[in-house]
């Protein structure tokens, strides 16, 4: 048994040996500035790959069910926070008008460009326009986006590095620029950890308020006060309210905790009742339009019959059948 296990450890050496080195310049490497880029850090994306595979796979798949099957077929406009990697232009709908990839550190690295591009081209049939937005470190998060212009924000797996690289904050800033980007009712996926920097994800992002403050729910508080379904809003005291309706599920069979879901932006103006549609007056038929109405009417009701007949004659022939194979055996 131990020579076995001594020609199997020699045998294998050499492939981890290989993978190791891939994975290291994997993390090395692949961020290095090319044409006069800035260095950055690997992303957390990477990080969780070498250290934590289970963790990475498990958010891998959600991240792709989510983008597959939350993002409406109808909307145009979809814009992922803290681009680093293709996932997004491989997952949208392909019925997607405009896709917008903003970078954590300011700008999409030249490697990132190239595989969305990349991705876009490979799944062929997606005529979507592909922009990239670089900033200076002094401009807010999402300040060359026009407000009400998005219908999808994407935040995957880069809160933790837009707090740690960006400064304490930068999370509660992008919440409140979504907020200002999205369109009423647009939605915000979300895969991220449980928690960054010390604050609950979930809490930090029900934190911006309908009236544009943010402040994070308490333990014991909850949303408006009672009587607030029949007041008109401009009676409702919108503080008491989050600018987001989110519905969250912790990612199981993560040995590091993740936080996936949907939050959708509500709308603080009064929604104008829909105008009914005046009633169109019946019209007269003629006789003979009556006569053939009726017509229509006596063929149908004899087709029906005939079907019913036909089925209980096929039930009769098979209860036969049935008795006779029966008195056979």
């Amino acid at each position: 048994y131990t020579v076995l296990m001594a020609k199997l450890s020699i045998a294998l050496a050499p492939l981890l040996l290989a993978s190791f080195l891939s994975l290291s310049t994997t993390f090395t490497l692949s961020n290095l500035p090319r044409h006069g880029q800035k260095y950055t850090r690997a992303s957390s994306t990477t990080s969780l790959r070498l250290l934590d595979p289970i963790s990475y796979a498990r958010t891998e798949f959600v991240s792709t069910a989510l983008v597959t099957n939350q993002i409406p077929r109808t909307a145009e406009v979809a814009l992922q926070i803290g681009t680093t990697d293709p996932r997004a232009a491989y997952y949208v709908p392909k019925s997607l008008k405009k896709l917008i990839c903003h970078g954590t550190f300011n700008t999409v690295e030249f490697r990132a460009k190239r595989q969305v591009e990349q991705a876009k081209e490979r799944r062929g049939g997606m005529d979507c326009e592909v922009s990239f937005i670089d900033r200076a470190s002094d401009e807010a998060a999402l300040s060359k986006v026009k407000e009400n212009s998005v219908d999808v924000v994407l935040l995957l797996q880069v809160s933790e590095d837009g707090e740690k690289h960006e400064g304490e904050g930068w999370l509660r800033g992008v919440v409140e620029e979504s907020a200002r980007v999205l369109r009423p009712g647009g939605r915000m996926l979300f895969v991220e950890k449980k928690e960054v920097s010390g604050s609950n994800f979930v809490k930090s992002v029900e934190g911006l308020r309908m009236d544009g403050s943010y402040k994070e729910f308490g333990p014991s508080e909850t949303e408006g006060e009672e009587g607030d379904d029949v007041k008109p809003l401009s009676e409702v005291d919108l503080s008491k309210y989050s600018s987001f309706d989110v519905a969250f599920d912790d990612i199981d069979l993560c040995p590091s905790p993740h936080v996936a879901g949907v939050a959708i932006l509500r709308s603080a103006t009064e929604e104008e009742p829909e105008e009914e549609a005046p009633a169109v007056p019946a019209k007269e038929m003629t006789m003979q339009e009556r006569m053939a109405y009726e017509k229509r009417t006596a063929d149908a009701d004899l087709a029906f019959q005939a079907f019913e007949r036909g089925r209980r004659k096929g039930k009769a022939k098979g209860a036969r059948a049935e008795r006779r194979a029966r008195a056979e055996r």
